[in-house]
């Protein structure tokens, strides 16, 4: 019986799940968040989905940290200004590139619903891309 390669145990794994995790906090996720990352295959190649303002790479220890910094911080800010948090979540992506969102989606004192979103793609065995934006004001 042929091996399975790693890109297409994850792509069997993910392919058809909407979201990996979803909650109210990415607290609640932080293991799961890191060993999700680690599974993550490589992607063939550097693209996230949409344009963000910032990234950052590094080793999934690096990246892991940096995102749960983000993450965590972007949470207590939008619950420091009154938005209600809606939903936390993790979901694969596979356009245009294999990789990994994280999104809050929150809604605004106005009762607008906003998605705020980051993405991590693997670019080797050992390195990864955070895409964010997260850093720049609401």
């Amino acid at each position: 019986m042929a091996e399975v390669s790693p890109k297409e145990a994850f792509v069997d794994k993910y392919k058809d799940v909407d979201k990996i995790w979803s909650g109210h906090s990415f607290l609640a996720c932080m293991g799961e968040l890191k060993a999700v990352l680690a599974e993550l295959t490589v992607s063939p190649a550097a693209v996230p989905s949409k344009e963000y303002y910032y990234n950052l790479v590094g080793n999934l220890d690096f990246v892991y940290g940096e995102m749960l910094y983000s993450l965590t911080g972007t949470e207590g800010l939008l619950r420091d200004k009154a938005f209600p948090l809606l939903e936390c979540y993790i979901k694969p992506r596979f356009e245009p590139a294999v990789l990994l969102e994280c999104g809050i989606r929150y809604k605004t004192k106005a009762g607008e619903e906003i998605t705020r979103t980051t993405e991590v793609i693997r670019t080797d065995t050992t390195g990864y891309i955070f895409f964010t934006d997260y850093h720049r004001p609401l």
